[in-house]
């Protein structure tokens, strides 16, 4: 009886580090996924400010619902690439200021960013899923700054 008794207690003890260390396992894993949402947020923003239209292209999704000023449309991800790059090229990029992130979840991401530019001051949201474990730039939003 003392014997089953030392045996119990000693896989319960067991059981109890192993949770342990599940749980830390899995809050690394969050936080690593969080931490990549984040770095992709400033990434993309960075490529805007750069107006690297190659670097922000890498990010597309097989389509891109992109709106420019009235023009709105989904296209794919050579002609979004190209509708951007004429953007930048009338509107080249002097600075950008993340201004609102949403990046709470591992699956879901979203961004506004003021763009400053040659043409004047826009505002860039981008949005940002998770398909097939990787994330992938879904929509761009770019509208005339109210100011």
């Amino acid at each position: 009886m003392f014997l089953a008794l030392q045996e119990l207690l000693i896989c319960f003890a067991f059981v109890i580090k192993m949770k342990s260390y599940l749980l830390s396992i899995v809050f690394i894993l969050f936080a690593s996924v969080s931490s990549f949402a984040g770095d992709l947020i400033t990434e993309i923003s960075n490529q805007f400010r750069q107006g690297n239209t190659k670097e922000i292209s890498k990010h597309f999704s097989s389509t891109v619902n992109l709106s420019i000023l009235n023009d709105n449309n989904i296209y794919s991800k050579v002609q979004a690439e190209i509708i951007l790059a004429s953007f930048f090229k009338i509107n080249q990029p002097r600075g950008a200021k993340v201004i609102h992130r949403l990046d709470n979840n591992p699956n879901y991401q979203h961004a506004v960013i003021e763009l400053n530019t040659s043409g004047g001051d826009f505002r860039v949201s981008y949005s940002v899923r998770v398909n097939n474990n990787q994330a992938q730039l879904v929509e761009i939003r770019i509208e005339k700054s109210s100011d």
